[in-house]
């Protein structure tokens, strides 16, 4: 009388939302109840949304790439991101879909690997431009100008003492940027061009690099090398002291996601940085995830003059991957980082370190139960040798895991000393900054 492996299979796709899943592994456009959505493929290399998932009503919701052709069920991704058998990916997604209380117990070898497609494609016209050419037509076109740069950070609240002429030089600036990418054209010589045509969407913006710190070798010894990755631009409202609030000309009435984004990373932005002055061996390190954060982060905490403040640009390059047990359980009483997944490091660094991290960050409740909607909770241990439990990883606690990680990491490496200060509960550094100020 047991089911048939079909019937299983027909089970999970009906009450485990294959978006649902695939957004644990990989950043999707949209929100959950968007039927199309898109992203970075998890199979093969690549920087372009290529990867689609579609939700479907009746259980037929699927993923497809369009880079390399991957195309599969719930059943298929995990058995595929894991690197798991059928029978065990399936046993996994019936533990995800709440069908039974334990998965396959079996690790795996990790995600499937996959080339591009090279399949011929359809002849276009034109064609869009890569984001890292976009980068370099935007960093060409811009100029130093620090008064501009001040401004912006003033209104937001960063603080001037901190926005010295050498931090400022990190940043260019560019009146009428393009906000969003364009096909490559031909220009007037017959040539390929990549220059922005007319009429695209355009805004004040200030800019800088993403660099990635890389220890080089050669015949005369090793060196540290800052390689540029890409751009991160950050658009203005027309006043310059804010960022831009502007829809998108394409965009319906009842879009869920209306507006152009406010910032924008051209370029892979994987361990890279905005480093906002020349880097010195030994100096003391200001380490945060945003340029507003690490400035108003440094200013409230009192950095001296000599300070390197240094802006990560993401959650995952602040603190790592943390290393989870099976089945993606955290064990809390035992924080230590995910080698597969190291954070933001500077290879050799032996000067101080300071981690200054962010107290707005959302709970992780874990997925929906597809009966009642009601959160199933995150899977974890508290205590050595005790019980696993699902519950709500709060805000507080997301903070407190990211500063043990951030330390550990850079204590690994050899930088010393090192710590992390957070921001008071519910703020990022520069609200509390924006508040400080508020307050005198």
């Amino acid at each position: 009388d047991r089911p048939t492996f079909a019937a299983r299979v027909a089970e999970v796709r009906r009450k485990l939302p294959i978006g649902a899943v695939i957004e644990q592994h990989v950043k999707l456009s949209g929100s959950a109840s968007s039927r199309n959505r898109r992203g970075k493929c998890p199979f093969h290399s690549g920087n372009s949304p290529s990867f689609s998932v579609k939700d479907g009503d009746k259980a037929d919701g699927f993923g497809h790439c369009f880079g390399c052709a991957w195309h599969g069920d719930v059943v298929s991704f995990v058995r595929d991101i894991a690197g798991l058998s059928f029978v065990d990916a399936l046993s996994e997604c019936e533990r995800k879909a709440g069908i039974s209380d334990g998965g396959s117990g079996h690790a795996g070898a990790g995600p499937v690997q996959r080339e591009r497609n090279v399949a011929p494609k359809r002849a276009r016209q034109r064609e869009l431009i890569e984001p890292i050419e976009m980068a370099r037509e935007i960093w060409r076109r811009a100029a130093p100008n620090r008064d501009a740069v001040r401004r912006y950070f003033l209104g937001r609240g960063v603080p001037a003492a901190v926005l010295t002429d050498r931090r400022m030089s990190a940043f260019r600036y560019l009146a009428e940027c393009p906000c969003v990418s364009w096909d490559r054209g031909a220009g007037a010589d017959g040539r390929t061009s990549t220059a922005p045509p007319a009429g695209l969407p355009i805004a004040p913006a200030i800019m800088a690099m993403m660099r990635v710190p890389t220890r080089m070798e050669g015949d005369t010894g090793h060196w540290l090398e800052w390689v540029p990755t890409g751009l991160h631009v950050t658009y203005l409202n027309p006043a310059g002291d804010g960022t831009m609030i502007r829809r998108k000309p394409w965009a319906k009435p009842d879009d869920a996601d209306p507006l152009l984004p406010k910032r924008r990373m051209l370029g892979p932005a994987a361990g890279a940085c905005i480093l906002l002055e020349e880097y010195r061996p030994g100096a003391h390190l200001w380490i945060g995830e945003g340029n507003e954060t690490v400035l108003s982060g440094m200013a409230l905490a009192g950095a001296d003059e000599a300070a390197l403040a240094v802006a990560v640009l993401s959650l995952d390059n602040l603190q790592g991957g943390m290393r989870m047990w099976k089945n993606r359980t955290w064990p809390l009483h035992a924080i230590a980082p995910d080698p597969e997944r190291p954070a933001f490091l500077v290879p050799g660094h032996r000067g101080p370190v300071t981690g200054l991290i962010d107290s707005d960050m959302s709970p992780l409740r874990g997925m929906k139960d597809q009966r009642t909607g009601a959160p199933l909770g995150e899977a974890v241990v508290e205590r050595k040798g005790g019980p696993i439990v699902r519950r709500a990883i709060t805000g507080a606690e997301r903070a407190r895991i990211c500063g043990e990680l951030f330390v550990k990491s850079w204590r690994a490496a050899g930088a010393n000393p090192v710590d992390a200060l957070r921001a008071p509960m519910g703020m990022d550094f520069n609200d509390a900054a924006r508040a400080a100020k508020e307050a005198v």
